[in-house]
């Protein structure tokens, strides 16, 4: 299953590809005004996260520190899960991995990448550690007008990325967002910014 659906629940373009599946239509969060909302939808893709059970609420673990409530990362990229009642965890955020700096510009050492462990539990101003999550990716950049620049010139449906792994046209074009915003709504609706980076 793809993730076409944007936050409206209109027809857009497709999201990341790791959330493929997990994803539905979402209302605006409602932390985020009418107009910035209509924005962000006109500059990229937004759903609400949802499990393959048909959950929707999930608690959140991060690796990586805390900066006025938003989850970054410290010496190493940040990583953030969403925990399932039963345990499951679902990646939301790699920044070692995910965005297009973590693909054309950036390389990390593995050995230290593996280091890291998302073990600590998002918990927000309210004490509430469980959300329903809505995840925004900002596509800034024209692929069709700069795929020359992108792809092989020996093999025109895929591009190298910076750690050498070559990848179809069509997956680097949904993985390489230049910003992505991950909302967390909890029980009493009130609604907390928990990751919001610029990746390109």
């Amino acid at each position: 299953m793809e993730n076409r659906v944007s936050a409206s629940g209109t027809a857009a373009r497709p999201g990341p590809p790791h959330l493929a599946g997990l994803t539905e239509p979402a209302g605006r969060p409602g932390n985020v005004s009418e107009p910035y909302w209509a924005g962000l939808l006109e500059a990229g893709w937004a759903a609400r996260l949802r499990a393959e059970d048909g959950r929707t609420r999930f608690r959140l673990h991060y690796y990586g520190q805390r900066c006025e409530g938003l989850i970054t990362g410290d010496e190493l990229p940040a990583l953030v899960y969403a925990v399932t009642a039963s345990g499951r965890r679902i990646l939301l955020f790699d920044g070692a991995a995910h965005g297009y700096d973590a693909m054309f510009c950036d390389t990390w050492d593995e050995d230290r990448l593996r280091t890291r462990r998302a073990d600590q539990v998002y918990v927000d101003a309210d004490g509430e550690d469980t959300f329903e999550v809505v995840i925004w990716a900002g596509y800034g950049i024209d692929w069709e007008d700069e795929r020359d620049s992108f792809v092989d010139a020996d093999d025109p449906g895929r591009v190298t990325l910076a750690d050498g792994r070559r990848i179809p046209f069509d997956t680097a074009r949904r993985a390489a967002f230049d910003a992505l915003s991950i909302t967390a709504t909890n029980a009493r609706r009130r609604a907390t910014d928990v990751v919001s980076e610029e990746l390109a």
